[in-house]
């Protein structure tokens, strides 16, 4: 793929390209946002374009030097990633070493460094004086989801070009562009925008298998039928808090656009975009059973959910405040109790 078929974040394009185009890449890059994955992306089709052999400021993706890249088997392209929590002495040492080399078979050399708020503090001063005084032949591309942890003393000496999450139909376009099926894409990229390399993990079948436990939850709320096997199902998984917590969170998630079709049912059957066009039938369903100020309200104390899950509520308090989102009467089960 070339730098110009990247999907998303058109102004970091365009700036990368106006680099290629007025021949001056600089010695020193951060790239920065939630997407590691679309960062390491845009990094390698960089390179690629700097090194391409055909020099159309662009990866031509056919000569030796772009078809190695993509196979990882460039020599003059090294992508290091930390060793651990950190990156370690001696892996800024090699890239040092390695720094004060002239390229072995392209005319530069591209370091590209995953996860650079990973350099501690003495990592990052040693790495310092190699940004300072460069040689041309190197270009430095920093990786990074959180900015305000490299040091500013390595900020100041990098451009920072900051990426933007991608869109759903990004995150669809980028899917399909990979073989998966357009109707796959399309719930892949709703549920899963947030990371390409997530949603590229993404098992289908485990993803159906949860969309169907959601929407049976959610069918034995509104029918308040048994409201009180989910309540004990949510108490049991509350006991390890760390994958209780993943689990309430995907589950408020799954059924808060449940609800988002059920309100577009309710608005305009026939018209109406659904996210989950396949459960049609079950959600008009459900639709029937409630009113529309309801599903408004359900949707809306979904979200304050989803932010109390970020306040680190105690999960008593949370599964109390989803259980009574929709039965007003429901109680938690005394201490002792067990599922089942």
């Amino acid at each position: 793929m070339s730098l110009t078929e990247l999907i998303g974040n058109t102004r970091v394009k365009a700036t990368l390209t106006s680099y290629l185009r007025n021949e001056r890449v600089p010695s020193s890059l951060i790239f920065t946002g939630s997407d590691p994955y679309h960062q390491l992306l845009f990094a390698l089709n960089f390179a690629k374009a700097v090194l391409c052999l055909n020099k159309i400021n662009d990866a031509c993706d056919r000569c030796r030097y772009c078809l190695a890249i993509d196979r990882g088997l460039f020599p003059d392209v090294q992508v290091l990633e930390p060793d651990g929590q950190f990156y370690r002495k001696n892996q800024l040492d090699e890239l040092i070493a390695g720094a004060c080399q002239r390229p072995l078979r392209a005319e530069k050399r591209f370091f590209i460094m995953k996860d650079a708020q990973r350099l501690n503090e003495n990592s990052a001063n040693s790495f310092l004086k190699t940004l300072e005084e460069p040689l041309p032949t190197n270009v430095f591309i920093l990786l990074t989801a959180n900015l305000a942890q490299i040091l500013p003393t390595i900020q100041s000496r990098c451009q920072i070009l900051k990426f933007l999450p991608l869109s759903n139909q990004e995150v669809k376009l980028e899917l399909q562009s990979r073989g998966v099926d357009p109707e796959k894409a399309r719930l892949l990229a709703f549920f899963n925008a947030d990371d390409m390399e997530d949603v590229a993990a993404v098992d289908w079948q485990e993803l159906e298998e949860k969309r169907q436990a959601m929407l049976s939850i959610l069918d034995c709320l509104i029918r308040q039928s048994q409201v009180e096997d989910i309540l004990l199902d949510l108490y049991d998984r509350s006991r390890s808090r760390e994958s209780f917590i993943a689990y309430f969170r995907e589950m408020v998630n799954l059924i808060s656009v449940l609800l988002r079709d059920i309100m577009v049912l309710m608005v305009d059957a026939e018209n109406g975009t659904l996210i989950n066009s396949d459960y049609k039938e079950k959600l008009m369903e459900l639709a029937a059973l409630t009113n529309i100020e309801k599903i408004f309200f359900l949707i809306r104390k979904m979200e304050y959910l989803l932010r109390d899950i970020q306040r680190n509520l105690n999960a008593r308090v949370l599964i109390l405040e989803f259980i009574n989102s929709y039965t007003p009467t429901a109680v938690f089960p005394p201490q002792g109790a067990r599922h089942g």
